[in-house]
């Protein structure tokens, strides 16, 4: 399926420019911060500046925006959002750090890391790392009845009902969006970040 460029606006206002979100897997590329992206905040790299970002510390930061867009049941969470992180323990401190003291519509981010037996409920979102090959099958069965955001970053997560999927491809991170997993879990995904993401079915 095709993928999709995005298009982002500098912080000076002036008109929008391609730009190439590059994040090699050895290499670090430089960030200027977080950006409006169309009308959802994502990542962006700005040439710009002298700070330096590796792929973890990108997808935690892709994350975090990224949870501003979906919508869980009513009473999820109560006043808490809560990531946790099985296997992915470079982005599970990047997580740390850039939520720390930080809220989301209301409700302070909470992250947590967690052993692959854990209770999944305990959170609203489960980042699985790509160390999981061997548990991802039951990680995603153990969530499919519940109304946790799984995230991975791994070939084929989508299709096995993996909700979000954050994938480098030719030093680029891109996203892969299940929306009928999403729908099982009573999660109501943003049209506008769905409109930005290569849709996938499965699992």
């Amino acid at each position: 399926m095709e993928n999709r460029e995005i298009n982002l606006e500098n912080k000076s206002g002036t008109p929008r420019k391609t730009l190439d979100r590059r994040v090699p897997m050895q290499l670090k590329k430089v960030l200027s911060g977080i950006v409006c992206v169309l009308a959802v905040m994502l990542v962006s790299v700005n040439a710009g500046s002298q700070a330096q970002i590796e792929e973890h510390e990108a997808k935690a930061a892709f994350l975090l925006k990224l949870v501003n867009f979906v919508e869980w049941p009513a009473g999820s969470g109560q006043g808490t959002l809560i990531i946790g992180t099985v296997g992915a323990d470079e982005t599970g401190d990047a997580l740390q750090r850039l939520a720390n003291g930080k809220s989301i519509n209301g409700k302070a981010l909470v992250v947590r890391r967690l052993a692959p037996d854990s209770d999944l409920k305990s959170c609203q979102v489960l980042y699985i790392g790509s160390s999981q090959g061997k548990n991802l099958a039951s990680l995603l069965e153990r969530a499919r009845d519940t109304s946790v955001l799984t995230v991975g970053e791994t070939d084929g997560f989508g299709q096995r009902g993996g909700i979000v999927n954050l994938l480098v491809t030719d030093g680029r991170i891109r996203f892969e969006v299940n929306p009928h997993a999403a729908e099982r879990a009573h999660l109501q995904i943003s049209s506008r970040l769905l409109s930005l993401a290569t849709l996938v079915n499965g699992g």
